[in-house]
């Protein structure tokens, strides 16, 4: 029986490092991986082919990836055929295999409803850190793509806290499954691998994978993550205590990892 990590958390999080370690480590990740860009030179490590479904069942439900407040995604029924059939080829070609893709925090429950036994690898960063560098990327893209798409470039400027909000939503959906699926979930920050967590060893502990022991000074390059300097600005107020809550409770988990990692090494 094949078994699964999906790789989720919020844009800008570390998610492809991680995956580039795991990738490294041997987990199957996708026959078409998207490419490397300006803003993630190393790949992406996401399959196209996850990428295209969450796409489709986004704009189904009539939304596109600046996903800002709780939703519950409808899933027609041509979309969970996709889902199937994906799952069918990939059980029968990988006694291992997984996906990442930040769209997935939206989806968590959809994917563990088809993939009961499937484990989750949860990555999250900073709110100030990932707001910064998605807003810095857009802005890039919008000024070196012209003919792209606009409007929704300038949504993060006609809309201040519009990628604090999307973290807020992405965040909280990732701890609601952490919470329902305690024995499936393991969360790291990604301040924490870049300071050296044996990421791999403490995916093998938990759930006993076999993956090929790969550490993170063999993927990581110490200026593709960079943290922001100064304060987050925030327009709504009223939003600080969620994003506290939301950011200790992922830090929470992150601690439950590390002491998993403390007991390996005893």
């Amino acid at each position: 029986m094949s078994e699964q990590l999906i790789v989720a958390g919020f844009h800008r999080s570390g998610t492809s490092l991680v995956s580039q370690l795991l990738h490294r480590a041997g987990l199957f990740l996708g026959y078409d991986l998207m490419g490397a860009t300006f803003s993630n030179p190393y790949g992406h490590y996401e399959d196209n082919e996850v990428y295209d479904l969450h796409q489709q069942i986004l704009a189904d439900n009539g939304l596109d990836w600046l996903v800002a407040r709780p939703f519950l995604p409808v899933v027609i029924e041509p979309r969970w055929r996709q889902m199937e059939r994906f799952i069918q080829r990939r059980n029968a070609d990988h006694d291992l295999w997984g996906f990442k893709d930040p769209r997935v925090c939206l989806f968590m429950m959809l994917w563990k409803h088809l993939l009961p036994n499937a484990r989750a690898l949860l990555v999250y960063r900073h709110f100030a850190d990932t707001t910064h560098s998605l807003s810095r990327r857009q802005s890039v893209e919008m000024f070196s793509n012209p003919e792209g798409p606009a409007r929704m470039y300038r949504r993060f400027w006609e809309e201040p806290d519009l990628a604090l909000r999307m973290w807020l939503a992405h965040n909280e959906l990732l701890l609601t499954f952490a919470r329902t699926y305690p024995e499936d979930t393991l969360a790291v920050s990604i301040e924490m691998v870049q300071r050296g967590f044996p990421l791999i060893k403490a995916v093998n502990r938990r759930w006993d994978l076999g993956l090929d022991e790969i550490t993170v000074s063999e993927v990581l390059d110490p200026t593709a993550i960079q943290r922001r300097s100064g304060r987050q600005p925030i327009s709504d107020r009223a939003l600080i205590p969620r994003i506290e809550a939301t950011w200790q409770a992922l830090e929470e988990l992150g601690e439950q990892a590390q002491q998993l990692s403390r007991e390996t090494t005893v």
